[in-house]
């Protein structure tokens, strides 16, 4: 900042970044003495947007899944350990039972679900296992036992045609739970 003999600022410059549909660009600004008019310039974008075009959060509760075993079931509401989730899978059956599986034709980037063991289940106990598959390869898989805070899984998808989540217990263990399984697509998840 830079004053004249009377006091009056001679001019002051501030740059600012502004976020812009398509990526993020850079609003520079010169403001100059109360009377003259601000000079303003916006440059090309610095950085590259990592989200396609038309992309958005889709709750895999909502969409038919093309294969499932009779061991999961959709819940509008569910608990792990302290905190509750606004719609999820319950896993009360035993192996290989509890799954279910979405065609996502490779217009996914990617899945964020939390696991961990329904708080209210009626049995107790017991450690549970959460698998999750890419056209039938295994990636990722957490454990957890009643009790437990629920565990974050975010996974980056790149060329996956079919997304399965998959839980394991014995017949005397809590119950499995998936709170919020969703995905970042282009479209809709399904058959």
């Amino acid at each position: 900042m830079t004053t004249g003999g009377s006091g009056h600022w001679k001019w002051i410059s501030a740059a600012l970044g502004v976020a812009l549909a398509g990526g993020t660009a850079v609003l520079i600004s010169e403001l100059r003495d109360p009377g003259e008019t601000p000079a303003t310039e916006v440059l090309p974008a610095a950085l590259p947007t990592t989200t396609p075009p038309g992309e958005q959060w889709y709750d895999l509760t909502t969409h038919e899944p093309v294969e499932s075993g009779g061991g999961q079931e959709v819940v509008a509401t569910i608990g792990i350990g302290k905190e509750s989730y606004f719609s999820g899978l319950r896993g009360s059956g035993v192996a290989p039972d509890n799954y279910r599986s979405w065609l996502i034709k490779n217009r996914c980037s990617r899945l964020s679900v939390w696991v961990g063991k329904d708080a209210a289940s009626t049995t107790g106990g017991g450690a549970g296992q959460f698998v999750i598959k890419t056209d039938g390869v295994e990636i990722a898989t957490r454990q957890a036992s009643a009790g437990d805070a629920p565990q974050h899984v975010e996974i980056a998808l790149a060329d996956v045609d079919l997304l399965t989540l998959q839980d394991v217990r014995a017949s005397r263990d809590a119950d499995n739970a998936w709170g919020t399984p969703r995905v970042y697509c282009a479209a809709a998840p399904g058959k």
